[in-house]
């Protein structure tokens, strides 16, 4: 053990290599959700020629507006779009780039590690590495990170927790003299230029200065200046970029019931950071929550929470053997600030969030079995059996990122009464393109007859969404089954009566099927609703001809 440990390069490999089998097969993914604004119909990442536009506009950020700003990811994909070189931009290079970063930050966690065991423990450097390598294998697994892995989107979490460490392990290797300082501003300026989720690094600077140089105070907050002046640099181009400050208001009507409603989310983030089930990739049922009154169970609890991990981490910073996991969790708080609605945002809580503060929860865990010398071993044979179920728990929970109708249908089934995922599920379901290609008049009534399976299968999923039943009606109609395709048709209007659509819809197989005076009926409610609704207009002109024609008397000839 002493022999392979005392190779830091083998112990990255390791790493490395782990996080790159474990994570590989999220290469073949596609592309989901938010990746359709960001990547997809994304014109600015279609040329290299665009990079100053992408970090001086914020219309370059997204296809569609959108009040945020990670200039150096739109960069990066851009890159990765001139690299695929097709017309459109290739999932897999995308979700490859994802995995990379992934495995890059488990390595360099691995090196912060060992350098802050060395420096701040005084441990050796063989517990220092093992230690270290226990940490960052179980950072690569952690089954929270499936969300920021498997999601082309949040290549700006990775990128800025690359960049973070990247940072910390240039200060940690700094010398009076040295170029260790430059270079560590320079990491975090990436960093921040990656995603703002890195702006609470400057704040953590002086205590890693403290703990691993031990430097006085005052030297640590005037080497801490500098990067205090990137993030305010930061801060400043992103609010002339995006001209406003907070992403929204705040969710909950007012500031301070927005922040109490935050209280009930630290006891989830707490389970999640330990890698405990349920999973969700859309929490935003929470904005449809009530708001929480402050002596309520769950916010008491948040508080509780909140103030016995303050108290634990003063109380580890002041004693030196328990200063690595007092910092650990010092970290762990600061990067939890940016997503606390200290800063109105737009939603309460997101598994990609806890990017950054995991690598600080799980230094502090490590750091405290650090202090129980006859513990580690039993400590190391409890990380590798937790590292192992991690492993099991991520291989499950990545396969639901495949495509948006794994996401959404898996979502929906786990959680269900999301009424957002529900309406995305059902839309993942109609741009199948078996389904979508309904219409196609070449199409045999077998294979009609597998596309309405298929919708059968998805209406028994989700049975009360008037959007399936409506096609299994427009299916049904197409191989002539006019009794069922009336019943469904009848059945989506009465499930969303306050459509117009629907009723149009009603009204146009009512027509089809030859019940002109039910056409009418249907048609009227459906201009009722809507007034304007210029199909149903056109649709009310031919009911109006047909019964015309009807009741006209008909010559000998007709006859």
């Amino acid at each position: 053990m002493e022999k392979y440990l005392s190779k830091n390069w083998l112990c990255c490999g390791l790493i490395g290599l782990f996080a790159v089998l474990l994570w590989g097969q999220t290469v073949g993914y596609g592309f989901v959700w938010d990746d359709k604004i960001l990547i997809v119909q994304n014109s600015s990442i279609r040329s290299l020629k665009n990079l100053p536009e992408i970090f001086t506009s914020v219309n370059a950020q997204s296809a569609e507006p959108a009040p945020s700003f990670r200039p150096l990811r739109t960069a990066v994909y851009a890159l990765l779009y001139a690299i695929g070189g097709q017309a459109a931009p290739q999932p897999w290079i995308y979700h490859l780039a994802n995995v990379l970063w992934h495995a890059s930050a488990a390595m360099l966690l691995f090196s912060v590690v060992v350098l802050l065991c060395l420096r701040i423990a005084g441990e050796t450097p063989v517990a220092a590495r093992l230690a270290a390598l226990l940490i960052a294998l179980g950072f690569a697994a952690q089954p929270v990170n499936a969300e920021t892995v498997c999601w082309a989107k949040c290549m700006d979490d990775l990128m800025a927790g690359v960049f973070v460490l990247a940072s910390a392990r240039a200060i940690l290797q700094w010398n009076e003299g040295g170029r260790g300082y430059a270079a560590a501003l320079v990491w975090f300026l990436l960093a921040v230029f990656s995603k703002e989720s890195a702006v609470p690094f400057a704040l953590a600077v002086p205590f890693l200065l403290r703990a691993a140089h031990k430097l006085p105070w005052r030297r640590c907050a005037k080497l801490t200046i500098a990067f205090l002046g990137v993030a305010l640099l930061y801060v400043v181009w992103r609010r002339c970029v995006l001209g406003q400050t907070i992403q929204c208001p705040p969710l909950s009507g007012t500031y301070g019931q927005t922040l109490i409603d935050m209280f009930p989310v630290v006891e989830d983030y707490l389970r999640l950071l330990c890698g405990i089930p349920p999973f969700c990739a859309d929490y935003y049922f929470m904005l449809l929550a009530p708001p929480h009154p402050f002596f309520s169970g769950r916010v008491l609890d948040g508080v509780a929470l909140v103030a016995f991990f303050i108290a634990l981490a003063l109380w580890m910073w002041r004693r030196v053997n328990w200063r690595i996991s007092g910092f650990g969790l010092l970290w762990t708080a600061l990067f939890l600030l940016p997503v606390s609605n200290l800063l109105p945002m737009m939603q309460y809580m997101a598994e990609r969030f806890l990017y950054l503060p995991l690598m600080g929860f799980l230094l502090a865990t490590g750091g405290a079995f650090l202090n129980f010398s006859r513990l580690r071993p039993a400590a190391a044979v409890a990380a590798s059996v937790i590292i192992v179920v991690w492993m099991g728990t991520s291989l499950n929970r990545m396969g639901i990122w495949k495509d948006e109708l794994a996401l959404f249908v898996r979502t929906e089934l786990e959680h269900p009464g999301i009424t957002r995922v529900e309406t995305n599920a059902v839309v993942a379901v109609l741009q199948l393109p078996q389904i979508k290609a309904w219409q196609d008049k070449t199409l045999s009534s077998v294979q009609v007859g597998q596309i309405i399976t298929t919708l059968q299968q998805a209406r028994r999923i989700y049975p009360e969404n008037d959007a399936l039943t409506m096609q299994l009606g427009m299916a049904e109609a197409r191989i002539g089954q006019w009794r069922e395709a009336v019943w469904f048709m009848e059945m989506a209007a009465r499930q969303n009566p306050k459509s117009a659509e629907r009723w149009y819809d009603l009204a146009s197989i009512y027509r089809l099927a030859g019940e002109p005076a039910k056409a009418l009926e249907a048609n009227a409610r459906s201009l009722k609703l809507d007034p304007k609704y210029e199909e149903a207009r056109r649709l009310q002109t031919k009911l109006e001809n047909d019964m015309k024609s009807a009741n006209e008397p008909k010559t000998p000839a007709q006859k």
